[in-house]
C-alpha cells in the first residue's frame, strides 16, 4: 500500500511539475521590452552586389586562364575563391571577402595563405565597384564592373605599374 501511495504521489508531482518549473520560469524572466536592435548596415551586399555572384572564368594569355568563384551575398557578407591555372594545373589561389558593417564596405583578399590585405569600397553605382587602399604599392585599386554583355571585368590598378583586367565569361559552376 506505501508502495502503491509513493507511486501515485510520484506521478501527480511529475504532472505538475512542468507546469510548475514553467510559471516560475516565467516569473524570473520578465519579457523583453526591447527588441533586439538590427544592425544598420551601410550598404546592403544582397541589393547592390549580386552582379558578381557566380562561376567566372578569364584568359590571362594562351595557357593561363583565372576561374573565379563567388558565392551568393547575404546582407553583409559575399565570399570567392580564385585559382590561377596553367595549362590545366594550379599555380597559384587566392581567397576573398566582401564584409559590410555599419560604417563601412571592405574587399580582403589573401593570396597563397598570405594575411589579408584590406580596401575600402569608395564607389558603387549600378553594377560597378571600386575598393581602394593608397599604403599598397599594387594594387592599390580593385574594381569589377559587369559589362552589356554579362562578362565580369575585374581590374587592378595602382601608381606607376600596368593596369591587369581581365574579362571573366560565366561559366557552369563546378560540381554542378
Amino acid at each position: 500500500m506505501k508502495r502503491l501511495f509513493a507511486l501515485v504521489l510520484a506521478a501527480g508531482i511529475a504532472a505538475l511539475a512542468p507546469e510548475g518549473l514553467a510559471a516560475q520560469d516565467r516569473a524570473e524572466r520578465p519579457e523583453k521590452k526591447e527588441k533586439e536592435k538590427e544592425v544598420k548596415l551601410r550598404t546592403r551586399l544582397d541589393e547592390k552586389l549580386k552582379f558578381m555572384a557566380g562561376c567566372w572564368e578569364g584568359r590571362i594569355d594562351e595557357d593561363t586562364y583565372v576561374e573565379e568563384i563567388w558565392t551568393n551575398p547575404s546582407q553583409n557578407l559575399m565570399t570567392s575563391t580564385t585559382r590561377y591555372l596553367k595549362k590545366g594545373r594550379a599555380t597559384s589561389y587566392e581567397f576573398s571577402r566582401v564584409v559590410s558593417t555599419d560604417s563601412t564596405v571592405t574587399f580582403a583578399a589573401s593570396s597563397e595563405g598570405k594575411p589579408f590585405d584590406e580596401y575600402t569600397m569608395t564607389q558603387l553605382v549600378d553594377e560597378y565597384v571600386l575598393f581602394e587602399n593608397s599604403k599598397k604599392s599594387f594594387p592599390q585599386r580593385i574594381s569589377y564592373r559587369l559589362a552589356s554583355n554579362g562578362d565580369l571585368i575585374p581590374r587592378n590598378e595602382g601608381e606607376g605599374q600596368p593596369s591587369v583586367e581581365v574579362r571573366f565569361k560565366r561559366i557552369k559552376c563546378p560540381g554542378t
